[in-house]
């Protein structure tokens, strides 16, 4: 049978809660929602003051950070289970970020550089197998 909405897709890798994903996959989902931040907030800065442009940056802006929060949460949240650790400790993560904004990003990149567990867990089969296992 199939798995038609498993690890190979990207909806999978930025919305699921459920498996474990590689420190690549965490850093490139991260990669890709920061961008897009960074491009709507360029914009932004881009705009003159007071007009009507700036005013559409903010709102989309606003729009791709609600949005993509989510898909952080998840991202985290399967990087924590390839560790070892229950996924929900990723809520951690976002409660600090307003009270300690510039350390919101630490946790985050500690996720890309700590190596997963290297057999099966309890969420699942390590998210690369060797060849021939």
């Amino acid at each position: 049978m199939a798995d038609t909405g498993g690890p190979q897709s990207v909806f999978w890798a930025l919305c699921s809660l459920k498996g474990r994903i590689r420190r690549a996959t965490y850093a490139l989902g991260m990669t890709l929602i920061f961008s897009v931040w960074w491009v709507a907030l360029s914009q932004v800065f881009a705009s003159a003051e007071g007009s009507e442009q700036i005013e559409t940056w903010l709102l989309i802006l606003g729009f791709i950070v609600l949005g993509s929060t989510y898909c952080i949460y998840a991202l985290a949240h399967k990087r924590l289970q390839d560790i070892g650790y229950k996924g929900f400790f990723a809520l951690v993560i976002f409660p600090l970020g307003p009270l300690l904004t510039g350390f919101l990003f630490l946790p985050l990149i500690a996720l890309a550089l700590i190596p997963g567990q290297p057999g099966d867990n309890a969420y699942g089969p390590p998210p690369v197998r060797e060849p021939g296992t």
